[in-house]
């Protein structure tokens, strides 16, 4: 058993989203160098299965 108050499990988790939201950032990053004709929809894929919200650094601008 792992007991955790709730301000240190709000804590906890709000690392993980950014640590989701970093690693979303960098492998997008990566998309675009790599697979520049694939980008858009393999960063859509990322962003819907690690559930991150959309920040400035993932997309694009148009």
């Amino acid at each position: 058993m792992i007991e955790l108050t709730a301000v240190e499990l709000r804590r906890l988790l709000d690392g993980v989203g950014r640590d989701l939201a970093d690693f979303l950032a960098l492998a997008s990053d990566w998309v675009r160098r790599h697979l520049p004709d694939h980008a858009e929809p393999v960063i859509g894929a990322l962003v819907r299965v690690l559930a991150v919200p959309v920040s400035g650094s993932t997309r694009q601008a148009s």
